[in-house]
C-alpha cells in the first residue's frame, strides 16, 4: 500500500509540473517568436532575425538550462526500442496515449545500481534530467532510476496474440518451409523510396544478377501501413512466377515497426504457400511477421544475401566437383587399365605356354613317326632282301636239278612239280608266319605311336602302314607267281 501511495503521489507531482512546465513552454515560446522571428516574409529579410544553426541551439541550450527548475523529474511512459552497451543503455520512452515519443539514456553505474529490469512494453516512470547536445539539435532525457507500473494494452494484445499463434502451430520453427536453393524469380515488398530497397537489390545483384526481382511497393509503417502491406503479400503470393517472397524495410523504432505485430499483415505472411522472408533491421525484439516468417534475417541487405545463391562461390564448387570427379575417373581409368593389362599379359602368357606344349607334343608326334618310317623301312627291306635269297637259292637249286634230270622230261617236270608244291607250301607257311609277326609288331608299334601320341596323326600313319604292307604282299604275290610261271 505504501508503494502504490507513493506511486500516486509522484504521479500527481509529475502532473503538476507538466502543467507549469507547458505555462513555461508557451510563454518561452512566444517570447522566441517576437524576439527571433525564423520565418521572414517577402523579399527583403532583417540582417538581425537570420540565425546560423549554431547559434539557434545554443539558444535552444540556454532556454532548456534555465528552464530546468520547470521542467518535470519524472516522467511516465512505456518501454521500446531497447540498446545495452557497455558505457550505459539506450531506450525509447512512448506516450501512452499516442506515438509520442522521446529518446532516453542510463549510464551503465545508475542501471547497476537498480535492482528491477528495464523490459520492452514496459509502462515505467523514470526520473530524469532533460539533456539537450548542441552539436546535432537532440535532446534526450537522462535517466537516474525508474519503477515499472504495468505492461501497456498494446503490449497485453500482442502477447495475446503471440499465443493463439503459438496455439495454431504459427511459430513452430519445424513447419518453417526451406528457401529455394537457386530461386527463379524473387518477389520484395518494401518502399519505393526507402534505401531498403537498394540495399535488398545490391545484395541480390553482387551475388546473382541474372535472377529477375519484381518489387511490389508498400507503405511500411503509419495507419496505412496494414493494408498496404497485406495486398503487397497478396499480390506475390497469386503470381506463380514467384517462388521466394522478401518482406523488408530499413528498420526504425517500435513504434515505426508496429505494423509488423499487426494480425493481418500476420496472418497473411503465415498464410503463404511461397515460402517468406521478413527482414525489418531491429535486431533486438523479433517482430510477430518475422517469428510466423520462413526466414528472419537482420537487415534488408542479409535478406539479399539469404535469398539469393553466390555464383562465384557456386562456380568454384562445380569446379572443385569437376575437378574431384576427373582426379577419380583419371584413378578407376588408370587402375582399371592396370588391371586389364595385368590380365592380357597373364592370358598372353598362359597362350604361350600352350603353344609351347602344343609345339613340343607335335615335336615329339613328328620324332615317333621318323623312328617308326626308318624302323618300318629297315623291317621290309630285311625281310625282302631274306625272301630274295631265299629265292635265289631256291631257283639256282632248280636250275641245277633241272640239268641234273634233263635226261627225262616227266621226271624233272615231276620233280619241279614237287619242288614248286613244296616251294609254294614253305613259302606261304614262311610268309604267312613272318607276315603275321611283322603284322603283330607293326601292331605294336602303332599302338605305342597311338598312346605317346595320342593325335590323329598316328592313326593316320598306321592306316598308311597297312596300306603299303598289303601292296607289298601283293607285290611278292605277284612276283612268286612271276617266277612260278617263269619255271613252268
Amino acid at each position: 500500500m505504501d508503494y502504490i501511495s507513493e506511486l500516486a503521489a509522484l504521479l500527481l507531482e509529475i502532473s503538476t509540473e507538466e502543467s507549469q512546465s507547458q505555462a513555461v513552454r508557451d510563454k518561452t515560446a512566444d517570447q522566441m517568436a517576437d524576439t527571433h522571428d525564423l520565418r521572414p516574409e517577402g523579399p527583403s529579410v532583417p540582417e538581425g532575425n537570420v540565425w546560423s544553426v549554431g547559434d539557434l541551439n545554443a539558444e535552444i541550450g540556454s532556454v532548456l538550462d534555465a528552464a530546468q527548475d520547470r521542467l518535470p523529474s519524472y516522467v511516465v511512459g512505456e518501454i521500446s526500442d531497447i540498446n545495452r552497451y557497455d558505457f550505459g543503455t539506450f531506450f525509447d520512452l512512448r506516450d501512452l496515449d499516442d506515438d509520442a515519443t522521446i529518446s532516453c539514456i542510463m549510464w551503465a553505474h545508475q542501471r547497476e545500481a537498480v535492482t528491477h529490469e528495464l523490459e520492452e512494453g514496459t509502462e515505467t516512470i523514470v526520473r530524469a534530467t532533460v539533456d539537450f547536445y548542441h552539436d546535432d539539435g537532440r535532446t534526450q532525457l537522462a535517466v537516474k532510476n525508474f519503477w515499472p507500473v504495468g505492461e501497456s494494452d498494446r503490449s497485453e494484445d500482442l502477447a495475446a496474440l503471440r499465443a493463439e499463434l503459438a496455439e495454431d502451430g504459427l511459430l513452430d520453427e519445424t513447419a518453417k518451409q526451406p528457401l529455394p536453393e537457386y530461386p527463379r524469380h524473387i518477389g520484395v515488398v518494401t518502399s519505393l523510396s526507402g534505401s531498403a530497397r537498394r540495399d535488398f537489390e545490391e545484395a541480390v545483384r553482387a551475388r546473382n544478377p541474372g535472377v529477375p526481382i519484381t518489387v511490389c511497393g508498400a507503405t511500411v509503417q503509419g495507419e496505412a501501413a496494414v493494408a498496404s502491406l497485406v495486398t503487397a503479400v497478396r499480390r506475390l503470393e497469386q503470381d506463380s512466377a514467384i517462388d521466394v517472397i522478401v518482406v523488408t524495410r530499413g528498420g526504425g523504432a517500435d513504434a515505426d515497426l508496429w505494423c509488423f505485430n499487426e494480425e493481418p499483415v500476420v496472418r497473411a505472411i503465415a498464410d503463404c504457400a511461397t515460402p517468406t522472408v521478413v527482414a525489418v533491421g531491429h535486431e533486438d525484439d523479433e517482430t510477430l511477421a518475422e517469428a510466423v516468417a520462413d526466414h528472419r534475417p537482420m537487415t534488408p541487405t542479409d535478406a539479399g544475401v539469404a535469398v539469393a545463391p553466390d555464383l562465384a562461390s557456386v562456380r568454384q564448387r562445380v569446379a572443385d566437383i569437376e575437378h574431384r570427379v576427373d582426379r577419380a575417373y583419371t584413378s578407376v581409368v588408370t587402375d582399371r587399365v592396370a588391371t586389364l593389362t595385368q590380365r592380357l599379359d597373364a592370358g598372353l602368357q598362359t597362350l604361350e605356354q600352350r603353344a609351347q606344349a602344343r609345339e613340343a607334343t607335335r615335336q615329339r608326334t613328328a620324332d615317333l613317326e621318323h623312328r617308326i618310317t626308318v624302323a618300318y623301312e629297315a623291317l621290309v627291306t630285311s625281310r625282302l632282301t631274306a625272301i630274295e635269297t631265299q629265292l635265289n637259292d631256291a631257283y639256282q637249286a632248280l636250275e641245277h636239278a633241272v640239268e641234273t634230270d634233263a635226261v627225262t622230261v616227266g621226271a624233272a617236270q615231276r620233280r619241279v612239280g614237287g619242288l614248286e608244291s613244296r616251294i609254294d607250301t614253305a613259302y606261304q607257311t614262311r610268309v604267312d608266319r613272318e607276315l603275321g609277326a611283322l603284322e603283330a609288331r607293326i601292331e605294336d608299334g602303332y599302338r605305342e605311336i597311338e598312346t605317346d601320341a595320342r593325335v590323329q596323326a598316328g592313326q593316320s600313319e598306321a592306316r598308311r602302314l597297312r596300306v603299303a604292307v598289303i601292296v607289298l604282299l601283293v607285290v611278292l604275290g605277284l612276283t612268286l607267281l612271276v617266277l612260278a610261271v617263269g619255271v613252268l
